[in-house]
């Protein structure tokens, strides 16, 4: 469990899921703490989550999105 500091901010490769691990793509903000989720746990417990959740920040779209094209100096 994370503590709540600026729910804003979009998750990076650097949150992580509190149940396995993975990257994190879901934040559900609780009363004074936060979870971070990667897309399957996410999904697994989002009927719940949603109902005690104060914010549930879903980023999962990201996986399916269409890369930024690469320059080609930096190919």
């Amino acid at each position: 469990m994370t503590t709540v500091l600026a729910t804003t901010e979009a998750l990076t490769a650097a949150d992580r899921c509190d149940r396995c691990g993975a990257q994190a793509y879901v934040r559900v903000v609780l009363a004074k703490s936060e979870l971070l989720f990667c897309a399957h746990h996410g999904r697994q417990h989002e009927l719940k989550l949603r109902e005690v959740a104060r914010e549930f920040h879903d980023e999962t779209a990201r996986l399916s999105s269409t890369p930024a094209p690469v320059a080609e100096d930096e190919q």
